[in-house]
């Protein structure tokens, strides 16, 4: 589970060792992820910042509450994007919320739609997860096409659900359901 691998990246686990990168990603999309980001402090832009937050993803990857990933290009140090499932619960559950950004300068490559595919095969078949959730700003239409690509069904409308950019914004609520994993299935 520490990489996950697609035909043309890397999708390393968030680890402390990966803070300078994810530092300089950040940076390098402060701009163009704004309309879909919370408000960062600036320590979120700082290697040190990056480091303290990447200790506690992978932290929470050890519990398995969350595995916050980021994307490489095969033969190449630079991050750019990041997939997440969290959130998650076990038990009669059996679900998580993924999430997924990728660098202004490698979209409509058709890269964030590649590492999706990997999350959801990482969560319907190691994890074992019955649903998967995300939530979508009616406005991003990249990422209601990336709903529709791996064929979530829109659930409904959280209304003002989340934080972007200092505001609260409406996300619709989609969900995929995996229907290898029976009710019945327990953890023995």
């Amino acid at each position: 589970m520490y990489m996950l691998v697609s035909d043309r990246m890397y999708l390393t686990l968030a680890n402390p060792r990966l803070a300078g990168e994810v530092a300089r990603f950040n940076s390098r999309n402060k701009e163009a992820l704004a309309d879909t980001e919370p408000a960062r402090p600036s320590a979120f832009y700082t290697p040190k910042g990056q480091k303290q937050l990447l200790k506690l993803d992978y932290k929470d990857a050890l519990r398995g509450r969350e595995y916050r990933y980021y994307l490489t290009l095969k033969g190449e140090k630079k991050i750019i994007g990041t997939v997440c499932v969290g959130s998650i619960l076990f038990g009669s559950v059996k679900s998580g919320t993924i999430s997924y950004k990728i660098d202004k300068d490698y979209r409509n490559m058709g890269l964030c739609s590649e590492a999706v595919k990997e999350l959801i095969d990482f969560c319907f078949n190691i994890l074992q997860l019955h649903r998967l959730e995300a939530l979508v700003m009616p406005r991003n239409e990249k990422s209601l096409r990336i709903m529709r690509k791996f064929g979530f069904q829109q659930e409904g409308l959280c209304r003002k659900c989340l934080e972007v950019n200092e505001e609260w914004e409406d996300h619709y609520i989609f969900a995929l359901i995996n229907d290898k994993i029976s009710a019945k299935q327990h953890y023995d």
